[in-house]
């Protein structure tokens, strides 16, 4: 954990050196945080990903005009995002070609959006951070995305609100995917935002299926409300790190389970 806090600061200010001076070198980079070429080159890989710089040889330039939308995700600490990358990876095997699927505003499924770019589906999400990164990458970019606007919510990068409400429950859905602040076998699906949450249980009542995405911490967690009962999720998707004694309660109570691999 301490590692992954260690690497997001240490791409912030990667980024605000190239914002700077336009362009760094690996070697330059290496020298001033005392880290090796190799930590360097992940750190541009993971920032090129991210659609802020391109990686040249030997180095890297700004993204120019294609930063400002995954800026919102950059300056959030997120000291669990190798487990949200796995589980997201896991996530997109379930989507097929012209699915139309909803994806809420939480990490995981940024996550999740950014392995979707090059698949023919319908995205529907009310988030600010999933549909900026679909806008960036327009160019490559096959899903059709839909935006249900409404109040905006800085906190979250998202729009929440009647209207968003009202803009959801037009449509269908094959799969939501969405996260929460914890999940508990007999009081359900958390959230810590009410109106967050009000959002996501509209989502769960126009889709087929409803899929959530959690690493193992949030399991055995309540927060401030609970927008939708275990029984009603058809798929949870987890990292590894659940025990083997949990994973047996949760099957026997008959949550479907994938583990992130």
């Amino acid at each position: 954990m301490k590692n992954n806090k260690i690497a997001i600061e240490r791409q912030k200010e990667i980024y605000s050196l190239i914002k700077q001076s336009k362009t760094v070198r690996v070697t330059n980079l290496s020298k001033r945080f005392k880290v090796t070429t190799e930590t360097i080159r992940r750190d541009l890989e993971q920032m090129e990903i991210e659609g802020l710089i391109r990686k040249t040889h030997g180095g890297a330039h700004l993204n120019l005009g294609k930063d400002t939308g995954n800026l919102v995700l950059l300056n959030k600490e997120d000291s669990n995002i190798e487990l949200k990358r796995s589980i997201a990876a896991q996530a997109v095997k379930l989507v097929k070609t012209g699915d139309i699927i909803a994806l809420d505003s939480s990490q995981i499924c940024y996550q999740l959006a950014k392995l979707l770019v090059h698949y023919d589906i319908t995205v529907i999400t009310n988030s600010i951070a999933v549909t900026l990164e679909f806008l960036n990458r327009h160019e490559e970019a096959k899903a059709k995305v839909i935006t249900v606007g409404g109040y905006l919510n800085k906190d979250l990068s998202s729009f929440v609100g009647t209207n968003t409400e009202r803009s959801i429950v037009a449509y269908n859905v094959d799969k939501f995917f969405f996260s929460c602040k914890g999940f508990h076998l007999d009081y359900g699906v958390y959230e810590s935002n009410e109106m967050e949450a009000q959002v996501k249980y509209k989502f769960t009542t126009i889709s087929e299926e409803s899929i959530l995405l959690a690493d193992h911490m949030k399991f055995g967690r309540k927060s401030l409300t609970s927008f939708i009962k275990m029984e009603e999720v058809n798929k949870v998707i987890l990292d590894h790190g659940l025990s083997i004694h949990d994973l047996t309660t949760l099957k026997n109570k008959g949550v479907h389970i994938e583990l992130a691999r």
